[in-house]
């Protein structure tokens, strides 16, 4: 009877304690990962994800190599320490480990996004451009966690960069991009073009717009975006 009476009395749920929310602070590289694919990955800044971790350009990482994600409060004019307990030192290997293993499944983080950012333009002798033509078919829509734009081109579509730049992943290692291309275009906007059927690019090649990066596949549709320090930014801020 006392144990059936205890039973009638559970605390309600509402009076509960909440368990606490699980926040990513590290992560292991795996293969085919690079410096700029894990920072798209947790919508982080390149640059400051290498600070953190006491990294330098090609910022080359090993298998297994454990990363902090913590970047709140530091500043790139701070000198790198690489004695972080979580900081395991990269051997000369290429910035991204190409293996057949497969790639773990990317996890979703909070995405901060900075309102109206000013569109960067670097030379006169060259412009934004949309790297297909079509119709824009889904917008930019940060509360909809859509970070950049779907444009519906033709079935077998040639893609080309926005902007001149340095690739600095091509692959299919980030879940929800298909074949993906990221290009960097200075030292804070980065685009990427994903769901290609076939990548025509390697990582350090320079491109130039003219240049073709990928193919798209019987759907004709690519996923496009541009990042500025890490944050997602509409294109349509930057290609008139």
């Amino acid at each position: 009877m006392l144990l059936s009476a205890c039973s009638n009395y559970a605390a309600p749920v509402s009076t509960r304690a909440q368990p606490p929310s699980i926040r990513i602070t590290t992560h292991q590289v795996a293969v085919g990962e690079s410096l700029y694919s894990i920072a798209w990955r947790y919508d982080l800044n390149f640059r400051l994800l290498a600070h953190a971790n006491g990294l330098s350009a090609p910022y080359s990482l090993s298998p297994g190599q454990r990363l902090t994600l913590k970047t709140t409060g530091i500043s790139l004019n701070d000198r790198p320490s690489s004695s972080s307990s979580t900081v395991v030192k990269a051997t000369k290997i290429p910035s991204t480990v190409v293996s057949s293993g497969a790639i773990k499944p990317s996890v979703k983080a909070p995405i901060p996004f900075k309102k109206k950012p000013k569109p960067e333009i670097f030379s006169k002798n060259w412009q934004w451009k949309w790297p297909i033509q079509g119709k824009t078919v889904e917008t930019f829509s940060p509360a909809k966690l859509r970070k950049g734009v779907s444009i519906k081109g033709v079935s077998g579509s040639m893609v080309r960069p926005a902007a001149p730049g340095i690739v600095v992943y091509a692959g299919d290692g980030l879940r929800g991009y298909g074949k993906l291309v990221i290009i960097k275009h200075s030292e804070i906007l980065l685009s990427a073009y994903g769901h290609n059927e076939k990548i025509l690019v390697k990582e350090g090649q320079n491109v130039k717009q003219t240049e073709i990066i990928a193919k798209l596949g019987s759907k004709g549709t690519l996923y496009f975006e541009i990042r500025k320090d890490g944050y997602p930014v509409n294109p349509s801020l930057y290609i008139k």
